[in-house]
């Protein structure tokens, strides 16, 4: 992971470092944020584990991270979360299923609805990232990884894996990821088909986080988390797929 990840950060930037979950979301709203405060945002991204890592190292150079809610639990046992602004909450990011657009939605709306589509898929697209591996789990708790291991296709990415349905030509083929990372490609090829039910769900609680190694930006960080809070924020995280009720 590139440890500068906003080297190309312009001057006075607010440095953003966010798993790829919420940074369809970030992006949605930071033309506005800019608009209404003069401060930029420079977001940057990767995994959430590897974000987290890197900052238990002292790698990182960034100001605020937004990382599901136990990895930002694990910085501030570690003291590297600054107390003023008050970490702030996101909202809630599920896991779902998607198909290239123009293709059969798989039916993911019960147990044995996903079972039936992960016996019928002709390839099963997941990523390695926490989601991938929580799939990885299901397809063992549904007892079907012996009809399907040999049809998994596993990506690095989320992204990776949205690029791979665009690209593809193979019929019934379904892909598993968050929400969030497949409603990005939604205008691009990909079809989002819904979330998994509850008994397969795996959902993360997001929130954003000033690291006390950037104190000194405090009081910007005070007036973005005070944006996030406001409706037309929510709104637009809310259409990128992260829950915010």
């Amino acid at each position: 992971m590139d440890s500068k990840p906003h080297a190309d950060a312009g001057p006075g930037a607010l440095r953003i470092f966010t798993a790829g979950a919420t940074r369809e979301g970030f992006s949605s709203i930071a033309d506005a944020f800019a608009r209404d405060t003069g401060i930029t945002l420079h977001i940057a991204t990767t995994h959430g584990h590897d974000i987290r890592d890197a900052i238990l190292t002292g790698e990182a150079d960034t100001d605020v991270v937004s990382l599901p809610l136990h990895m930002i639990d694990a910085l501030q046992d570690a003291g590297l979360v600054a107390a003023d602004p008050a970490p702030v909450q996101i909202g809630t990011i599920r896991i779902g299923a998607a198909a290239r657009a123009g293709q059969p939605l798989p039916d993911v709306s019960d147990m044995e609805a996903l079972r039936r589509t992960l016996r019928k898929a002709h390839s099963i697209v997941l990523t390695e990232a926490p989601s991938g591996l929580h799939m990885e789990r299901v397809i063992d708790d549904l007892k079907v990884r012996a009809e399907v291991d040999a049809r998994i296709v596993r990506y690095d990415t989320g992204t990776m894996v949205n690029e791979h349905l665009v690209s593809s030509d193979a019929f019934r083929e379904v892909a598993f990821g968050v929400a969030t990372e497949i409603l990005f490609f939604r205008n691009r090829g990909v079809a989002y088909a819904g979330p998994l039910p509850e008994e397969a769900q795996m959902t993360h609680v997001y929130r954003a986080a000033l690291l006390v190694r950037a104190t000194g930006r405090a009081d910007d960080a005070r007036k973005f988390f005070e944006y996030l809070a406001m409706p037309a924020a929510r709104a637009a995280f809310a259409e990128t797929g992260v829950e915010t009720d």
